[in-house]
C-alpha cells in the first residue's frame, strides 16, 4: 500500500510540474474596441492547452486574458503596438478642366507642370475643390462638382514628412465611373488620371495628402 501511494503521489507531482501556471490580467483599451483586441490577441491565447486552457473575454473598453505570465507580457506589447491614436490625414482633391483657358490658374500652379508633361491639352483650370479628413482605415464620401467622390485610407506607413498614404479613390456620376489606388507621399500632389468627359470638357482628378496629426 505504501508503494502504491508513493506512485500516486509521484504522478500527481509530475503532473503538476508539467502544468503551466496561469495568471489573469485585464488590459484597458483606449483606441481599439474589445472585439478588435480579442481578434488581435487570439494567437497568444492557447484555449486548447490540456489542463491549463487559456481564456479571453472582453467588454467595449477592456480585454481580460488568462494565460501564462510570458504570454501576458507578449500581449501587453502587442496592445501597445496597436492600441494608439490613428493618424489623421487631410485630403485635397481638385477636379481640373483640360483644354480650357491658356492662362495659368494659380490654384493648380503646383501641379500644372506635371499636367503638361502627362497630357497635351492647351491649358488647365480648376473646376472644383474638395477637402476632407480621414483616419487610417477610414472611408469618407463627399459631393464634388456634381460628382460623388469616395476615399478610403488603406494604411499610413512611416512618420512625419516621410510618411506614405495608401489611398483608394472612386469618382462617379454623370456617366463617369473612375476608380484607382495610389501610394501617395505626404505633402505631394498626385495626378490620378483622366476621369472622363462632361459638358465642361475633359476632367482630370488630382489629390494631395497632408498629415494633420500623427500617432505617438
Amino acid at each position: 500500500m505504501q508503494q502504491r501511494s508513493l506512485f500516486v503521489l509521484l504522478a500527481v507531482v509530475l503532473g503538476a510540474c508539467g502544468r503551466p501556471t496561469l495568471d489573469t490580467r485585464t488590459f484597458d483599451l483606449h483606441y481599439i474596441r474589445g472585439y478588435e483586441a480579442a481578434q488581435l490577441l487570439g494567437p497568444y491565447v492557447y484555449s486548447d492547452r490540456p489542463n491549463a486552457k487559456g481564456q479571453i473575454s472582453f467588454t467595449t473598453s477592456a480585454v481580460t486574458v488568462r494565460e501564462t505570465s510570458d504570454n501576458l507580457d507578449k500581449i501587453a506589447r502587442v496592445l501597445a503596438q496597436y492600441d494608439h491614436s490613428k493618424p489623421l490625414v487631410r485630403l485635397t482633391f481638385h477636379l481640373i478642366q483640360a483644354d480650357g483657358a491658356a492662362a495659368l490658374d494659380p490654384a493648380i500652379s503646383d501641379v500644372e507642370p506635371t499636367l503638361h508633361k502627362l497630357f497635351r491639352y492647351r491649358g488647365y483650370r480648376m473646376v472644383e475643390e474638395g477637402i476632407f479628413s480621414a483616419t487610417d482605415g477610414g472611408e469618407v464620401h463627399q459631393a464634388m462638382g456634381g460628382y460623388n467622390i469616395a476615399a478610403e485610407l488603406h494604411g499610413v506607413a512611416g512618420v512625419g514628412d516621410s510618411a506614405t498614404i495608401d489611398l483608394g479613390v472612386r469618382l462617379s456620376g454623370r456617366d463617369v465611373s473612375f476608380a484607382t489606388t495610389v501610394g501617395l507621399p505626404v505633402g505631394k500632389t498626385a495626378v490620378l488620371g483622366n476621369v472622363g468627359e462632361d459638358p465642361r470638357g475633359t476632367l482630370i482628378l488630382t489629390v494631395r495628402a497632408e498629415l494633420i496629426s500623427a500617432a505617438p
